[in-house]
């Protein structure tokens, strides 16, 4: 047994790498196992009723997990005609990557799925469909790939599925009492819960760290999404009944001031001077955080001397104003860290080059992120570039699958990878995620 305890924190998530490649080509072999006994049925000799039923029996597993490996097994198995005559898998496309040991099990569901959904007057999009869910299953989490197939459906097929009741036509909001609260139901028109939206917006937003606080500096928001609009729209009738305002976007961040010295700015160590408000409350931080802190504010930093006396106090040129955040909001979508769902308000604009660096607040350097992955890229792990006009991630090396982007804020190339167009669709994908 590997004692993990001695082991680097490099050689930890490696391992965690290998291992994951591991439960894939594991499943791989299973899936290939399946097939062989469904092939055989040996079911019908153990008296079971079906192959699922005999996983299910002799494995130790649920019903649904024994349907879901049987019908996985005969979509990225070859398949033995009754004269023997052996073809290609089902999905061939998403074969080919689990024999190649690239894609999870939960990657193998969530395509399937996904494909599942796809109607039978639109099977001419099939091949296209199964080929960029599988490009982005090598690169995305199954969550991810989920969300990208929906919106390639909804994309394909924009009328869905008829629905099971009528839609109602005027909105409506029902207040019934429940426990020691009260129960709120309700339908909005498109236009109503994008009013709706908006509004709740800059009062919905994750509430972040305490900056400087040394106590607890990764303190996280923990509440849901639906908790934090219940919050929200407690906190819009709060506002609108005590001043009749809505307050800004949590986005345009607080004025700050930066000070510190000049060796800990050039070494990018020691500690700086983080300072709220017009003379409020100051915090002592070390010099990547409070850089990373002040990415998106109005920012004044102040460098000292050795002596103290001031060398050089900034203008407010690092903040991307607004015509630019809009200009980032339409091409990165929200937060554009791979499989990040963060709307752009909740997001800052990141300097890909630093500004202490000579890097510009222009739009060939900025890429919007959310709280949390902002902090990721500082850590230093991961990098980013610019290719083609976007935003190229770089993982660290123990992150199979090389460079990506996120696609989940940009429906119209997810569009452009399901529907024939005259651009090539993956034009926009980086070139190690083509093969």
């Amino acid at each position: 047994m590997d004692n993990w305890s001695t082991r680097s924190d490099e050689d930890l998530l490696l391992a965690l790498a290998d291992h994951q490649r591991a439960l894939n080509q594991a499943m791989a072999s299973l899936y290939a196992l399946v097939a062989e006994v469904d092939r055989r049925a040996l079911a019908t000799g153990a008296g079971a009723r079906d192959t699922a039923e005999l996983l299910r029996s002799t494995q130790n597993i649920s019903r649904a997990t024994a349907r879901d490996r049987v019908g996985a097994a005969a979509d990225v198995e070859p398949r033995v005609l009754v004269g023997g005559t052996i073809v290609e898998p089902r999905l061939p496309i998403l074969a080919r990557a689990v024999h190649e040991h690239a894609v999870s099990a939960e990657h193998v569901r969530v395509i399937r799925q996904v494909l599942a959904e796809l109607p039978p007057h639109l099977d001419a999009h099939r091949q296209d469909l199964e080929t960029q869910l599988v490009r982005y299953a090598r690169l995305l989490d199954p969550d991810a790939v989920r969300t990208i197939g929906r919106r390639a459906l909804a994309v394909l097929d924009p009328d869905g599925r008829r629905p099971r009741t009528p839609t109602p036509t005027r909105n409506r909001l029902t207040l019934r009492p429940l426990g020691d609260g009260t129960e709120l139901r309700g339908w909005l028109d498109t236009e109503s819960a994008a009013l709706l939206r908006t509004a709740l917006s800059p009062l919905t937003a994750p509430v972040p760290p305490v900056p400087g606080d040394p106590a607890d500096p990764g303190r996280r928001d923990e509440r849901s999404t639906a908790e934090r609009n219940g919050d929200g729209l407690t906190e819009l009738a709060r506002r609108l009944l005590a001043t009749d305002t809505l307050g800004t976007e949590a986005t345009e961040a607080v004025r700050v001031s930066v000070t510190v010295p000049l060796e800990t700015l050039q070494n990018r160590s020691g500690a700086a001077l983080l300072s709220f408000g017009e003379g409020g409350l100051a915090a002592a931080i070390d010099a990547q955080t409070a850089l990373r802190l002040a990415c998106d504010a109005r920012a004044v930093p102040i460098v000292l001397a050795a002596t103290g006396e001031p060398l050089f106090v900034g203008r407010e040129l690092r903040f991307a104003n607004r015509a630019q955040r809009r200009a980032l909001a339409q091409r990165d979508g929200g937060c554009a860290f791979p499989g990040c769902e963060t709307p752009p308000q909740w997001c800052i604009a990141h300097h890909i080059d630093h500004w202490v660096d000579g890097g510009p607040t222009d739009l060939t350097n900025l890429v919007l992120l959310c709280g949390w992955h902002h902090r990721v890229i500082h850590q230093g792990d991961w990098t980013i570039s610019m290719d083609g006009g976007f935003p190229l991630f770089h993982p660290p090396p123990w992150i199979p699958g090389g460079p990506r982007r996120n696609p989940l804020h940009r429906p119209d190339l997810v569009a452009a990878a399901v529907v024939p167009r005259p651009r090539p669709p993956t034009e926009w994908i980086p070139e190690v995620a083509r093969a």
